[in-house]
């Protein structure tokens, strides 16, 4: 019973974490709490309507039900016009005024604000991309943007249909091959967000996770002019070389405009919160069990297992990878939301 009494308070901790990770209920942007106004209203609504329907159905049933001696059918009752009326015109009223509720809600998120931070977002099986056209750099599976700035998002797909969800930010949007749709919202609190991809589209949906870095904007501002005169540095040359054999094909490490090749971005993966498109935290022994065999952490992942390398060379590569950073920048210690 102790075991039975521990699994179901690890689940319980696990599911509130969860819960937490997925609450609309906690805006940090004029999106989410734009749609939390439109839900306090369905719910109201909703409850009134349960209430209604619920005591009337008691009532009913308490009212006219077989009394002990009682023979053959109760009095018939045929119709009530004016109770017909009235329970025609209360649901019609309801939808009238949810309906006006969401056009307003409609209407204030889909404006795009003039000037904001533009960010084309790509979504892969199984990893998101992100590119800053306008600033000059480029990551993958974490989304960084600045504090109190509105930001516009174009949001596509390169295989299957995706879908791009921040609870904590902002609703869904639709990643669509050959499609481009917009999402805008302004983050408002520094902090580490969750974010999902919330259309089935395939083995590892489930594992499509990513991250949305919010910074000051001033510690935005510097992030951005360390992007534009980015090298990247070589933390270890042989591990530089292990990666140039068997990594280049895929990955690039430039932090710059998407090249021709088929994987994330790795040129700021020292940075990074967290790894294999947000399944994990970042740290140097995930990395490298990652690289070694990736479908035992994140079945259905297209990137093949590198079982061959030696220990030594599995070890310059992971140091070379985690020394792809820019200096100065540490995401770690931001909320979790």
């Amino acid at each position: 019973m102790k075991r039975v009494a521990v699994a179901f308070s690890l689940l319980g901790l696990a599911l509130a974490q969860e819960a937490h990770r997925v609450g609309i209920t906690h805006p940090f942007s004029p999106f989410n709490r734009e749609t939390n106004f439109l839900l306090v209203w369905v719910l109201i609504f909703a409850i009134l309507v349960f209430g209604v329907v619920a005591g009337a159905l008691a009532y009913v049933t308490w009212r006219f039900r077989a009394r002990p001696g009682q023979q053959g059918e109760p009095p018939q009752v045929h119709g009530n016009d004016r109770l017909e009326v009235i329970w025609t015109v209360i649901p019609v009223l309801i939808v009238f005024v949810l309906f006006g509720l969401t056009a307003r809600s409609l209407i204030q998120v889909n404006q795009l604000p003039p000037g904001g931070l533009k960010v084309e977002v790509t979504g892969h099986q199984f990893w998101w991309d992100f590119n800053y056209p306008e600033l000059g750099f480029r990551n993958s599976n974490e989304l960084i943007l600045p504090a109190g700035v509105p930001v516009v998002l174009e949001i596509t797909s390169k295989d299957v249909i995706h879908s791009f969800w921040v609870p904590g930010l902002a609703g869904k949007r639709d990643a669509i091959p050959g499609q481009k749709t917009l999402l805008s919202f302004t983050p408002e609190k520094p902090g580490n967000y969750y974010g999902f991809c919330a259309e089935l589209c395939g083995p590892s949906h489930s594992r499509m996770l990513f991250r949305a870095i919010v910074l000051p904007k001033e510690e935005f501002d510097r992030l951005v002019e360390a992007a534009k005169n980015y090298a990247p540095p070589v933390a270890d040359a042989r591990g530089q070389a292990v990666f140039q054999q068997n990594c280049m094909a895929c990955h690039d490490v430039q932090g710059k405009m998407p090249p021709a090749v088929i994987g994330p971005e790795l040129g700021f993966l020292g940075n990074r919160v967290s790894l294999a498109a947000g399944i994990v935290d970042y740290t140097p022994d995930h990395l490298k069990a990652w690289i070694k065999d990736p479908a035992s952490m994140k079945p259905g992942v297209k990137m093949p297992g590198f079982p061959q390398l030696s220990e030594e060379d599995l070890n310059a590569l992971v140091r070379y990878l985690n020394g792809l950073k820019v200096e100065g920048f540490d995401f770690k210690g931001l909320p979790k939301f």
